[in-house]
């Protein structure tokens, strides 16, 4: 009797075991596609491109199999501001993935597992740093995205581990309320969450430092120079080689409008 007990306990416990499991999986996949479906409407809702330029498309464009979507002309940051306040820009990169609005609040935890729009969800959104200030003048801005294993949010960073990626996708965009960036890439490597690169620069002898850290870390020559009158971003995820590891991009604003 004790061992037909032991036995059901055991197919219980394994079956709810299971059951969680696939609760787990199937949550993960429902905000995946609600992340997905916010992004599109927010693309098509704020996002104005060339009337002469295609609209974006999944499927690559040229023979080496490197996509380029189409640049956006402009972003509706009224329509973005009606829907959070919190909003400060949006992000934009030719591989089409990168194409998210950029959160700032007064922490770096609510943005981890929170959408634009309010929702829970393990996405989270794009973000920088609460130090920072929201209008790019501070000497390096860091902006935060998860590196989901579909590939969304902040994955691609991951690619420019290879010279090749950089040489096909060597800048973003920034879009802001107050005005427009090019932001060329100066360095992109491996690291851990204890870099200086996060550290909150405070002076030029500390930008100085940041600057040659950087440019020595990076895992190949961008032949970009930066000097103290320069403004940096830094674009950074996880990259799950150990549980502090992360992979950043740096990056020079060039005022473009």
């Amino acid at each position: 009797m004790k061992k037909k007990w032991i036995y059901n306990s055991l197919i219980i416990a394994f079956s709810l075991a299971f059951l969680f499991c696939v609760y787990k999986i199937a949550s993960y996949y429902i905000q995946l596609g609600t992340t997905n479906k916010v992004k599109d409407e927010l693309i098509g809702e704020v996002v104005s491109y060339e009337e002469t330029e295609e609209l974006p498309s999944e499927q690559p464009t040229e023979e080496k199999g490197y996509y380029h979507a189409p640049v956006p002309k402009s972003i509706n940051f009224e329509t973005l501001k009606a829907k959070n306040n919190e909003v400060v820009a949006w992000l934009f990169n030719e591989n089409g993935i990168i194409n998210y609005p950029v959160m700032h609040t007064d922490n770096n935890q609510y943005y981890l597992n929170h959408l634009i729009d309010g929702r829970k969800n393990v996405n989270g959104s794009i973000y920088i740093d609460y130090r920072n200030s929201s209008d790019f003048t501070d000497y390096n801005t860091i902006f935060y995205g998860h590196s989901m294993k579909n590939g969304t949010m902040f994955a691609s960073l991951l690619r420019y581990r290879n010279h090749s990626y950089f040489a096909e996708y060597p800048c973003f965009y920034l879009y802001t309320p107050n005005g427009n960036y090019r932001a060329e890439i100066v360095s992109a490597y491996e690291t851990d969450i204890n870099d200086i690169v996060y550290d909150y620069v405070r002076s030029e002898n500390q930008f100085e430092n940041l600057i040659r850290h950087v440019k020595s870390r990076s895992r190949y020559d961008t032949n970009l120079e930066v000097t103290t009158n320069d403004t940096l971003v830094t674009f950074s995820t996880c990259a799950y080689s150990s549980d502090n590891a992360r992979f950043v991009v740096v990056a020079k604003l060039y005022l473009i409008e």
